[in-house]
């Protein structure tokens, strides 16, 4: 059986949030095959079963750190690693 990509999202946060513009706010960045251009937002992503056909796949990918190996939520800095995600998040998304 062969897929096909139809929708992608990445969790691209707003490195310019709150009042003073100083705070990371997390959002969505989504679009969909045929889209003209891509939707930012930062409520939940729902995907109803009626709306996709049997056997619709649905895949999640996480970073990884590029020092221990180790997706970002079992990266610490307390195991001994020193990899900075604040500072990869401003990097990536300013």
């Amino acid at each position: 059986m062969e897929y096909q990509e139809i929708m992608w999202a990445e969790a691209k946060p707003d490195i310019y949030g709150g009042e003073n513009c100083d705070q990371i706010e997390p959002r969505w960045e989504a679009c969909a095959d045929g889209d003209m251009d891509s939707d930012t937002f930062d409520h939940p992503i729902e995907l109803c079963c009626k709306t996709f056909p049997p056997g619709t796949k649905v895949t999640v990918s996480v970073p990884c750190c590029p020092e221990c190996g180790q997706q970002v939520e079992m990266c610490r800095t307390d195991d001994g690693c020193e990899f900075d995600w604040d500072q990869w998040v401003q990097n990536e998304y300013s």
